[in-house]
């Protein structure tokens, strides 16, 4: 003798998991933060010449967006521009390493 039942699962409504995915400009202009920290030995206010440091103009705009970087102005030579880190992009990069 044979007695056939159903078993009915209850199932907990979750909210579905949200993922965060970045922008591979924000994570390049972190990476940007951390080099430029190691290149000014993560002293504030110490001006690197961001020419020869690789980063793309994007890049550098992402992350003065973002306050981590102040650019410093040069009358007739925009290859000779320079960076520093602010209060901000130096504890983003104490905090990353």
């Amino acid at each position: 003798m044979s007695i056939a039942t159903t078993f009915n699962a209850t199932t907990a409504k979750r909210t579905p998991k949200v993922i965060k995915t970045r922008d591979g400009t924000d994570v390049a202009a972190r990476y940007f933060v951390y080099k430029l920290y190691e290149a000014t030995d993560g002293q504030p206010m110490q001006w690197q010449v961001l020419l020869g440091m690789g980063e793309s103009a994007a890049t550098i705009s992402r992350a003065v967006e973002r306050g981590w970087v102040v650019l410093q102005e040069v009358r007739g030579k925009p290859l000779e521009r320079k960076a520093a880190l602010t209060d901000e992009g130096r504890r983003l990069a104490r905090k990353g390493r």
